[in-house]
């Protein structure tokens, strides 16, 4: 098992495209598979009275469609738009697929190990796939949290490879494009500006916690791959690569593929479509853009992790003095907080949130169900919202516009009038409760700088080698 996952770095699709049809790894292309561990739990409750491979079968092939067709449950992973055309997709078939997996699970006990390796043998099988060359199997779990929660009890001998690169460099493309981006796709627009306050915590502890979750496995299991190393010299690395997972070096892994088929990256990272590593991960541009005290901070709590992977300090260096500074200036909101707190005070940032409201309330923009997407019930930096849940006012709103739609009496078009006005209240008092909170996810942020300060001072970082 080789658990691959982003670390604190960028570029996972990347580094798996590099991978994709070796003759020797199992794999399903992108990451469908990074919530299996969290629905499994779901599952459990749900289908505790019915709980056998069928049923499982039958809810995977739902929540997890589109391991059988990249169409289907579309996440940003450019997965519609493969090859020379750019409009291919991946896809097997379905029925052949639910016979490979029950086949497969017969008499098994029923447990997640289990059915997390039947998927990727039948997926193998429809993919006509010879079984006999595999030696591994790498899993893109993705996300730093499931690999010591759930993937760490189940194969205690996996092999890790993850991603690193300059976070000086990642901040902006983080933010704007894999956080601010997504959610504004994902989400209902009063949402999305409600909760934005939010980003720049989970962005910080994706950095600073990516690495150390691993900390205390042992380190012969662990490699990762700097991306721009990815840009550098991309046959090196691959070759590294090969010789860590016990594999051969193939003339697959100098193409960038899913499904056999050229991978052009996607849109919502804000980049042209390419079938080559990003430039910009290499670009100096960043220097030009981040604000010189968020590039001290940086520099001072990731000053070991800069000399360790290569990158140049430029404002910091670690002395008594500067860590005293250090310590006050990490105390200072960054200039993405700073930006976030005035814009709920700007009146541009609440025209626009006025309008997204109006927009939800009047029906001319659906509002988004959020009970299907496991993005919504099970990313990390979702999860404690629960917009799984149904929410009062929305499903008010919802009900009203239905009535409406169906029938425009004037009873009815009053009772929406007043639907919308109740919609609307709810959302502007959300609206100032953010603002008002915005100091509350300052705090929490303190937090993380203040452990990764800790650890800096004490030298206590995990730093995983590198490949090559």
């Amino acid at each position: 098992m080789v658990a691959l996952y982003t670390a604190n770095g960028s570029g996972t699709k990347l580094c798996q495209g590099f991978l994709d049809g070796h003759p020797q790894i199992y794999m399903v292309p992108a990451y469908p598979l990074m919530y299996l561990y969290p629905h499994w739990d779901e599952w459990k409750e749900t289908f505790r009275d019915d709980w056998n491979w069928k049923t499982l079968i039958d809810v995977f092939c739902i929540k997890h469609a589109s391991v059988l067709d990249t169409r289907r449950i579309p996440g940003h992973d450019g997965l519609a738009g493969l090859g020379e055309a750019q409009d291919g997709y991946i896809a097997i078939d379905e029925a052949l697929f639910r016979d490979y997996l029950a086949h497969l699970l017969e008499g098994e006990p029923v447990c997640v190990r289990t059915f997390l390796l039947a998927v990727h043998y039948a997926y193998a099988l429809c993919r006509a796939e010879s079984l006999t060359d595999k030696r591994v199997l790498v899993y893109h779990i993705h996300v730093h949290e499931y690999v010591t929660a759930y993937l760490f009890p189940d194969f205690p001998d996996a092999l890790i490879l993850g991603t690193v690169r300059d976070p000086r460099s990642n901040i902006r493309g983080r933010y704007n494009s894999s956080e601010v981006g997504v959610d504004l796709i994902k989400m209902n627009k009063t949402d999305a500006l409600i909760y934005r306050r939010r980003v720049y915590y989970f962005i910080m502890r994706y950095f600073y916690e990516g690495l150390d979750a691993l900390r205390g496995y042992p380190a012969g299991r662990i490699r990762m791959i700097r991306h721009e190393d990815l840009y550098y010299k991309p046959e090196e690395v691959m070759r590294a690569t090969a010789r860590f997972l016990g594999i051969d070096y193939h003339p697959c892994m100098a193409q960038i593929t899913f499904g056999g088929r050229l991978w052009w990256g996607d849109k919502v990272y804000d980049m042209e479509p390419m079938n080559a590593v990003n430039p910009k991960v290499v670009s100096q541009e960043w220097q030009k853009h981040i604000d010189p005290g968020d590039w001290y901070v940086f520099e001072g709590l990731f000053c070991r992790y800069m000399e360790k992977y290569g990158y140049p300090l430029y404002k910091y260096r670690d002395s008594f003095l500067h860590r005293i500074i250090l310590f006050v200036a990490m105390l200072l909101p960054s200039k993405i907080e700073r930006e976030m707190f005035l814009n709920y005070f700007r009146p541009s940032y609440f025209r626009d949130f006025v309008a997204g409201c109006w927009s939800e309330a009047k029906g001319t923009v659906a509002l988004k169900d959020y009970s299907f997407n496991a993005y919504y019930r099970h990313k990390w930096t979702q999860r404690d919202l629960a917009l799984h849940r149904p929410r009062w006012f929305v499903e008010l709103m919802k009900k009203s516009l239905s009535l409406a739609g169906d029938s425009p009496q004037l009873s009815k078009l009053f009772s929406l009038k007043l639907v919308q006005f109740i919609y609307c209240s709810v959302n502007l008092c959300r609206y100032a409760g953010a603002a008002l909170t915005c100091p509350v996810v300052i705090f929490k942020r303190w937090c993380v700088t203040g452990a990764a300060y800790y650890r800096m001072l004490r030298g206590v970082n995990t730093l995983p080698e590198t490949l090559p």
